[in-house]
C-alpha cells in the first residue's frame, strides 16, 4: 500500500510539473504565438531594437541553421521570414520545418512564398495561421502581405488599405518582388493579369513607408521605388541565383536597427 501511495504521489508531481511548465514554443511556427512573444517584450524596447529579415530557406537546412545561429549571436527582437521555407507545401515538410526551428528562442513571423502554398493554402493556414498580418511596436507598424500565389490576394489588398498609414512608420514585407526594372525577370504577376502590385505599391507610396522586404529571387538586392527602399533578402539557404546580372548571390540576412534617431539596415553575409 505504501509503495502504491508513493507511486501516486510521484505521478501527481509529474502532472503538476507538466501543467505549470508548458513549452514556450509548443508551436514555433504559429503566427499568433510569435506575435504575442514579440509584443510581450514591448516594454524592453524604449531605446530601440533590432530585427532580422531573411527568406527562401527551403532545401538548405544546413545553411539556414547556420544563419539562425549567426542571427542569435546578434540578439534581435524577432525574425521576419519572407517565405519559401518548405519545398512544396506538403504537411510532412511543415512538420520537419517545425522540428528544425523548435529550439530557436527568437520569435519568427512568416509569410507565404510560392513553394509554401504549391499544394494550396490550407497547410500554411493550418500550421502558421493567417497569411496577412500586422502588429505595432510603438510608432513602428509591421505589415505582412500575402502574394505567395504570384499576386496579392483580396485579403492582402484589404489589409494594405486598412493598415498602411503615414501616421506611423510602416515597414512592409511580402514574398514576390514587384515587376519593376531588373526584377521583372523573376517577379510577381503583372497588373494586367491581376497582380495588384501597382495598387499595393501606390498605398506604400502614400504611406511613405521607408522599407519593404522581399524574397523569391535568391540573392540580395535593393531598389529605390517612389521614395521607398525595396530590399530582396532571399539568401536563406535555397540555391543561389547567380544567373542574373544584379545583386549579390550570397547567403545571409538583413539586420535592421530601430533607434530613436532613425532606422538603419545592412546586409550580413554568412561567414
Amino acid at each position: 500500500m505504501q509503495k502504491r501511495n508513493l507511486t501516486l504521489i510521484w505521478l501527481l508531481i509529474l502532472n503538476l510539473f507538466t501543467w505549470t511548465a508548458p513549452s514556450a514554443w509548443a508551436a514555433p511556427v504559429s503566427l499568433d504565438q510569435n506575435i504575442k512573444a514579440i509584443l510581450a517584450k514591448q516594454a524592453e524596447i524604449r531605446n530601440g531594437f533590432d530585427f532580422v529579415v531573411l527568406g527562401d530557406s527551403r532545401d538548405g537546412a544546413d545553411v539556414y541553421a547556420r544563419l539562425l545561429t549567426r542571427t542569435g549571436s546578434l540578439h534581435p527582437l524577432f525574425i521576419i521570414h519572407t517565405g519559401d521555407f518548405v519545398k512544396s507545401g506538403d504537411p510532412v515538410e511543415y512538420e520537419n520545418y517545425i522540428k528544425q526551428i523548435a529550439a530557436v528562442d527568437i520569435p519568427i513571423v512568416h509569410l507565404p512564398g510560392n513553394h509554401d502554398v504549391r499544394t494550396g493554402p490550407e497547410p500554411y493556414r493550418q500550421y502558421v495561421g493567417e497569411p496577412n498580418w500586422y502588429f505595432d511596436l510603438g510608432d513602428i507598424r509591421f505589415i505582412g502581405l500575402d502574394n505567395g500565389s504570384g499576386k496579392f490576394t483580396p485579403e492582402a489588398v484589404a489589409l494594405a488599405r486598412e493598415t498602411l498609414t503615414n501616421q506611423k512608420t510602416c515597414l512592409v514585407a511580402f514574398h514576390y518582388p514587384p515587376a519593376v526594372g531588373r526584377w521583372g525577370v523573376h517577379a510577381m504577376i503583372a497588373d494586367q493579369k491581376g497582380g495588384q502590385g501597382g495598387l499595393v505599391m501606390d498605398l506604400i507610396k502614400k504611406a511613405k513607408a521607408p522599407l519593404v522586404f522581399l524574397g523569391h529571387i535568391h540573392l540580395y538586392d535593393e531598389m529605390a521605388i517612389n521614395g521607398t527602399r525595396y530590399i530582396i533578402t532571399a539568401g536563406g539557404g535555397a540555391e543561389l541565383y547567380s544567373r542574373y546580372n544584379f545583386g549579390k548571390p550570397e547567403y545571409g540576412f538583413v539586420l535592421v536597427q530601430v533607434r530613436p534617431q532613425g532606422i538603419t539596415h545592412r546586409w550580413v553575409p554568412l561567414d
